[in-house]
């Protein structure tokens, strides 16, 4: 669903404010309908976030133990987020995107998982761009936030 009240911050704030956002978003996000062949390993759910300088290609996943997911990035094309759910075969986790009204659903993005890692290893190049994205790391501490925003 697309939403008309986005504010747009300054530059120093816009990667901590995208994070907060698609944390929020997944929190209130509605429950996925999920498909009788869907994996849902809730050790895999959580948050993934790239901790990478503000000028290179970065990326937040945001995995739900409800099979809910938020991908937000910003490859070189521009912020990105979309919502969709996500399943895993052990190796990869695959996040389908949720279609928007009147439009078809985006490829899904394919992820390769390690040890508390993501990295993406397929996606839409048309979307969101064809710089690599980062590998992003599971976890979250808001002393980085603090610190990756503000002292620059």
């Amino acid at each position: 669903m697309p939403c008309d009240n986005i504010v747009v911050l300054e530059k120093p704030a816009k990667s901590a404010l995208r994070v907060l956002i698609a944390g929020a978003m997944v929190l209130f996000a509605p429950l996925a309908a999920l498909a009788g062949n869907t994996t849902v390993t809730p050790g895999l759910a959580g948050v993934y976030v790239a901790r990478v300088a503000k000028t290179a290609p970065s990326m937040t996943v945001s995995l739900g133990k409800d099979g809910t997911a938020t991908v937000t990035g910003d490859l070189g094309n521009g912020s990105i987020t979309s919502f969709g759910s996500w399943q895993n075969d052990g190796q990869q986790i695959k996040v389908t995107f949720n279609a928007e009204e009147g439009a078809p659903a985006e490829t899904p993005m394919v992820f390769q998982t390690g040890h508390n890692q993501l990295q993406a290893v397929s996606w839409n190049h048309e979307a969101w761009g064809n710089a690599n994205p980062p590998v992003m790391k599971k976890g979250y501490k808001v002393k980085y936030l603090f610190w990756s925003t503000t002292m620059r």
